[in-house]
């Protein structure tokens, strides 16, 4: 391969693709993921050309303005606002389901009712899923501290979009099962 020839295609691979290019040395680029300061998934930015080619394209955050990349990420917005939607009517069941719902759950305790265990954020999803049938996620359990104590404990549900409830969880030991 000539020597020229060679130079000519290692600049192209150093300036990158002509297309991403306009007048005056900026890029254009599709945006992936929320950029700080730049925008949301699905605008195209101009950026300058070693901020593309050396942060938003190799961490994927960015790709190339193209017909075919506008339609795959307008069909990925698409879908994340299905799942949002989906996200929240489970949320408005989950609320309406549980709000001031009574469930109890059963722990190994001591004499003096301090708990063997504790119960966390992933015991309060178990006895939701067996008592209402419910699939809940642990993040919305708003728990300050895992419960040590036999008791009376009030659970608050933080859920996507507005949607919040509170239930009564009542600490048993074992044996009284």
């Amino acid at each position: 391969m000539p020597a020229a020839h060679q130079a000519g295609r290692q600049a192209g691979a150093l300036h990158g693709h002509p297309e991403l290019h306009q007048l005056g040395g900026a890029m254009k680029l599709l945006l992936q993921e929320q950029v700080k300061g730049l925008g949301e998934p699905g605008d195209v930015v101009d950026v300058a050309d070693g901020y593309g080619r050396n942060y938003l394209l190799p961490e994927r955050l960015a790709v190339p303005n193209t017909p075919e990349n506008r339609r795959r990420i307008e069909t990925q917005k698409l879908l994340q606002l299905q799942r949002e939607a989906e996200r929240r009517e489970l949320a408005e069941a989950v609320a309406k389901s549980l709000k001031n719902a009574l469930l109890q759950v059963y722990m190994k305790a001591q004499a003096d009712g301090s708990l063997y265990g504790a119960v966390t954020a992933a015991v309060v999803v178990e006895v939701v899923e067996k008592a209402k049938g419910l699939n809940i996620e642990e993040r919305w359990v708003q728990l300050e501290a895992p419960l040590k104590k036999i008791g009376d404990y009030d659970i608050s549900l933080k859920m996507p979009g507005e949607n919040a409830c509170t239930f009564k969880l009542t600490v048993l030991p074992e044996d009284e099962a």
